[in-house]
């Protein structure tokens, strides 16, 4: 599954050698609140998450919270396998051709909502949600973390048009 392998949470968790699970019941909070701040979708962590961190690693909360906010401040750059990068090459009037549905062209990249989602750094509900016809229209965001995540592999808006042209789910 596709992860955010270098969160500065994530970093500092496996090296205090906690678990999301145990991160979060130190933390007073929830494993997916851990979870959505490790996948870059929680863009200012709870105090209490860095707290717990902070204290283990014997640094502030202020130097963690300036590596999170450092880390979110940074371009969005994805590496992916050479058929992806492939993938968003296709010329994008054809993508129709090849794909009856957006589900069928986000299984090419990840293999659930929620990989495709912590690659892009969205709210898998929003992947999730456009795949189960529960929206009228195409997320901005997507659009958005699309282009700006394979836009350096031949990802351009016009592809992304297409993209939203395809039937979520089919």
């Amino acid at each position: 599954m596709a992860r955010v392998v270098d969160h500065p949470v994530r970093l500092a968790r496996l090296r205090v050698g906690l678990s999301q699970v145990e991160l979060a019941s130190l933390a007073g909070v929830v494993r997916s609140a851990v979870t959505a701040v490790e996948d870059g979708r929680t863009k200012k962590p709870d105090d209490r998450i860095l707290g717990v961190l902070a204290s283990r690693l014997g640094v502030g909360v202020g130097e963690l919270r300036g590596e999170v906010e450092a880390w979110v401040g940074r371009p969005l750059v994805v590496d992916v396998k050479p058929s992806v990068r492939a993938l968003m090459e296709v010329p994008p009037y054809v993508l129709s051709q090849y794909y009856r549905s957006f589900r069928q062209w986000r299984l090419e990249v990840a293999a659930s909502p929620t990989a495709f989602a912590s690659l892009l750094r969205v709210n898998p509900a929003v992947v999730s949600r456009w795949e189960a016809g529960e929206l009228d229209r195409f997320p901005e965001v997507l659009s958005r973390k699309l282009v700006e995540a394979f836009g350096r592999f031949g990802l351009s808006p016009e592809y992304v048009v297409e993209l939203e042209k395809l039937p979520a789910n089919g």
